[in-house]
């Protein structure tokens, strides 16, 4: 049966630094406030990527944390463990996770946080199988933010997981489970005949994935607040595999600007032509169509970004990224000069003058303007992506949670009546 939905929100909260350490106090603090009292903590065991109950620390030089509670009994036939990864820790001082977030979750060209969950992982499952010689494991996960991006990746690559949940998750990404699952891997050469992903065309590869996940995706599912920031976002090669998504919280608050896309365009008109800036730049196509350049300008300061990032997430590790930041704190030149000969030189070959032109266009640049507009107006909607606020709305009395569930086939979700 396991734990109910609210009784692991509040578990998932102990990951943070910010609240009380997850260890048997805690968790049994935390029970006791949902009324489970018929618990024999000597079946509970924990274990910690900081090294409880495992040989040595996993994660410290990427910045992942994570925790497993095994509750097992075989006498009364329980045999769980709750896998729960934390999401991001905002600290320039060890700013691995930040680092991740940029060159693991939006520019997928760093695994080693998902490689240390994995590591963590597969450490936890040995100990227990040797604890309860291999009888059936019934198998959790939840994460927060970064950590749902890190319980759902796990959960795709290993296939045996019974019931995962992301908490205001961060999104999968394509490329990172492309390297990680082997079995992903061929199935997407096999369908394409490419291994280039980034050949293939996002919507066809999200289909793709969806189809190769269908089995694991139906133990998978999304609680966000509506209106928080990470669900808007348009991040390159990733989705969100799943059955369902669960919405907490108003359902009139509009959601939060995507700062990757510059502005809606017109209903029926495509991704170039939009509808005319406050203070634009046009050119005439003939037949009354204008394009809007500062659109495209905004696309072209994006995709100079993403290329930075991506270029800088190649050749660095986590570590040496986290120790740049660290120096850039104090000493920006310094620490550009520290920055490898490699990345450099790739810099200086692939972004060339392209990012600094770009950077100078941002300044007249009014689709840039209208997004930072935009996002103060909406900067409220932040606090809607804490852990703090989902626990509070979904233990709100007479909450009415909305469910939308995806549609066979398609990247759609649907509106539900869960009765």
């Amino acid at each position: 049966m396991g734990f109910e939905d609210n009784t692991r929100n509040a578990i998932t909260a102990l990951q943070y630094e910010s609240g009380e350490p997850l260890d048997i106090d805690s968790l049994k603090k935390v029970l006791d406030s949902y009324n489970i009292t018929n618990i024999d903590y000597n079946d509970i065991t924990i274990y910690k990527s900081s090294g409880e109950n495992i040989d040595s620390p996993i994660g410290n030089e990427s910045g992942f944390d994570g925790a497993a509670i095994h509750h097992y009994n075989e006498e009364k036939g329980i045999n769980d463990v709750y896998y729960i990864f934390r999401g991001t820790e905002v600290d320039l001082d060890a700013p691995e996770d930040v680092v991740y977030d940029a060159f693991g979750v939006v520019a997928g060209v760093s695994d080693a946080q998902i490689k240390h969950a994995q590591r963590f992982y597969k450490t936890v499952e040995t100990d227990i199988a040797q604890k309860t010689n291999g009888n059936e494991i019934t198998r959790y996960g939840d994460g927060h933010s970064l950590g749902g991006h890190l319980i759902v990746s796990v959960a795709l690559i290993e296939k045996n997981f019974d019931d995962v949940r992301g908490l205001n998750d961060a999104p999968v990404n394509l490329k990172q489970l492309v390297d990680l699952d082997r079995q992903f891997s061929s199935y997407i050469q096999r369908k394409t005949n490419t291994d280039n992903i980034s050949s293939i065309p996002q919507e066809e590869l999200v289909l793709l994935a969806r189809d190769f996940y269908a089995t694991e995706a139906n133990a998978i599912s999304h609680t966000r607040v509506k209106g928080e920031p990470l669900y808007a976002q348009s991040i390159p090669y990733t989705f969100y595999p799943g059955a369902a998504i669960h919405y907490l919280g108003d359902m009139e608050t509009p959601e939060f600007p995507d700062v990757l896309t510059p502005r809606t365009p017109w209903p029926g008109l495509t991704e170039v032509f939009s509808r005319p800036p406050m203070f634009g730049t046009f050119v005439s196509l003939g037949l009354g169509i204008n394009a809007d350049l500062d659109r495209v300008a905004y696309n072209a300061n994006i995709n100079h970004l993403l290329q930075f990032v991506t270029i800088i997430g190649e050749e660095m590790t986590v570590a040496e990224l986290s120790e740049l930041i660290g120096k850039a704190k104090d000493n920006p030149w310094a620490a550009l000069s520290d920055m490898p000969e490699s990345v450099k030189e790739r810099l200086k070959e692939e972004v060339g003058l392209g990012h600094i032109v770009g950077g100078l266009w941002a300044l007249k640049n009014t689709a840039v303007y209208e997004k930072v507009l935009a996002v103060i107006n909406a900067k409220e909607q932040f606090d809607l992506h804490s852990i703090g606020t989902l626990i509070e709305l979904y233990d709100q009395p007479g909450q009415q949670r909305v469910t939308y569930r995806l549609e066979p086939g398609t990247d759609t979700h649907i509106l539900v009546d869960e009765d």
